[in-house]
């Protein structure tokens, strides 16, 4: 019976892939969300700077005007940092995606040792077989 001696080794490779796979699944959310709240952000702008010229061809004070520049720096300075959050969560899915490809590499490697090992433990067992049945042959031929 083959017993693969790092079959502890091997359980702990796969559990630390597992755990970089998800948390490459994490970070591609997240990543994801960033995008979708940077999108809205520029959404929301475009939308007031077309109310803001819609607004000034018509009679509009100096301080609803005041008003409308404040509200668009505002979202000029939320979307500097949305896009610092986009960066931020784009330099953590790489990061996972290296982790996860070194985890894998490390599953790999034990893998291929564990089908090696495998594989001289059924060629060992077929050559005690073939001398079992050698051996059986001559008992049979000197009767």
């Amino acid at each position: 019976m083959f017993k693969f001696r790092l079959a502890n080794v091997k359980r702990l490779r796969e559990h630390r892939e597992r755990i970089c796979l998800e948390k490459v699944e994490n970070c591609v959310a997240q990543f994801n969300q960033a995008l979708k709240r940077r999108k809205e952000i520029k959404y929301k702008i475009v939308s007031l700077e077309h109310d803001f010229s819609q607004v000034l061809h018509g009679e509009i004070s100096a301080e609803e005007v005041l008003l409308y520049r404040n509200y668009l720096t505002y979202q000029y300075k939320l979307l500097q940092l949305q896009d610092a959050v986009v960066e931020e969560k784009k330099q953590s899915l790489e990061e996972a995606k290296q982790k996860l490809v070194q985890a894998m590499k490390e599953r790999k490697i034990i893998d291929k040792l564990h089908e090696k090992q495998y594989l001289n433990y059924c060629e060992e067992e077929n050559r005690r077989e073939q001398q079992f049945l050698d051996e059986l042959a001559l008992n049979i031929k000197r009767r």
